[in-house]
């Protein structure tokens, strides 16, 4: 224990607070510490200094998404060397989306059946309401055929532009609303990419061309929440 708590400040990593302008938020970073007695309980038994050992417990900012529902979240944190591709479907496009890796999927109402998630092998999905506008009773059918049918819960409404009606109805079902801060495709994402970057798609076209430039850059293409995670 002794041992332990002489290092414990070396481990610590402070958290980074979310970055909140007028009604945007970027999110923050969690940083960690060493719990001491959970450290302990595992290194008792051997009675020696084990660093691979050592148990963490999270440090939350004072300032995160939970508390900041009625923010669009327009970036991932800025320490982040990723970014996040999203596409919006509303037709009949899957085959052209099954073998594309790491892009988010917001699909509209109308398409968002388990049949459908099924077909499009597990990737990450939220429902973009009727075609963008958001009700009461399509974000509960929506949401449910989401939490039953894909690997992630259905946490995220998507905007073009700020809308208080999305933010007012998509935080009545506990839900946060991204708006992206790039609208576009191969132009508009080579003139402003950077760190967690949320980039909308407006179409498949030169998708490769795309993606091939973005890692070209340097940058994961990793998914939504990922990119979010605090």
């Amino acid at each position: 224990m002794m041992e332990i708590s002489s290092i414990k400040d070396e481990y610590e990593v402070m958290p980074v607070n979310a970055i909140i302008e007028d009604n945007t938020i970027v999110p923050g970073l969690k940083g960690r510490k060493i719990d001491l007695d959970k450290s302990y309980d595992e290194m008792r038994v051997g009675g020696v200094f084990r660093e691979d050992a050592l148990v963490y417990k999270d440090i939350y900012p004072s300032n995160t998404l939970s508390n900041n529902k009625d923010k669009y979240i327009i970036k991932g944190n800025n320490n982040k060397n990723k970014v996040a591709l999203l596409y919006i479907l509303n037709s009949n496009e899957f085959e052209a989306l099954i073998n594309l890796d790491n892009i988010t999927l917001f699909i509209s109402h109308n398409y968002l059946t388990i049949n459908n998630i099924n077909r499009l092998k597990n990737k990450e999905i939220y429902t973009y309401g009727n075609n963008g506008i958001y009700n009461d009773k399509v974000l509960t059918i929506d949401n449910a055929i989401i939490e039953r049918a894909s690997k992630n819960k259905s946490i995220y409404c998507l905007a073009k532009e700020k809308n208080k009606d999305i933010l007012e109805i998509c935080n009545k079902k506990n839900m946060y609303v991204v708006l992206p801060n790039i609208i576009g495709n191969y132009m508009e994402i080579k003139n402003n990419l950077s760190n967690g970057s949320i980039i909308l798609l407006n179409n498949l076209n030169n998708i490769q061309v795309i993606t091939k430039y973005i890692n070209s850059k340097g940058y994961e293409m990793v998914a939504l929440s990922e990119l979010l995670e605090e």
